[in-house]
């Protein structure tokens, strides 16, 4: 398979088909259709559309979409509510993406802007096995800052 074929429905009439700016990137941008002050300081922007895969998937492979914050976030004083939205394959409805504006001063996001960005996910079945000891490694139980860095 080349590519995963994606079908992609308009919600709204200003939907913005996922675009990738170069071909080497790995996520598509997304642009906002509409904008709803949820909460003070709490923006629901939605994105015009709603995706499904065109194809199933292999035998023991599973997938969602997630979304992403752009790294040009920094200039809005806005972060995303949950980091990252995770949109499981059987969801079918218009994505959202919440943000909070926690810096007021700068420009928060607007309708037209480029807002955040999805790639598609894919995994394998897994199964957790329970055992007794877990093999040794260079790292072993080293965590937060253990490299020195």
């Amino acid at each position: 398979m080349d590519k995963f074929k994606v079908n992609i429905k308009k919600l709204h009439p200003n939907a913005v088909i996922p675009f990738q700016t170069y071909d080497s990137d790995y996520c598509f941008d997304c642009v906002a259709t509409s904008c709803v002050e949820v909460a003070p300081n709490v923006y629901k922007y939605g994105l015009g559309f709603a995706l499904q895969l065109a194809e199933e998937l292999p035998k023991g492979c599973k997938a969602c979409f997630n979304g992403r914050a752009r790294s040009s976030i920094h200039m809005t004083g806005m972060i995303l509510s949950n980091g990252e939205g995770t949109l499981d394959l059987g969801y079918t409805g218009e994505i959202f993406m919440v943000f909070y504006h926690v810096m007021p001063t700068l420009p928060r996001y607007q309708v037209g802007d480029k807002i955040c960005q999805i790639h598609l996910e894919l995994t394998h079945d897994i199964e957790f096995v329970e055992v007794d000891e877990l093999k040794a490694t260079e790292r072993a139980d080293g965590g937060y800052g253990s490299t020195g860095k």
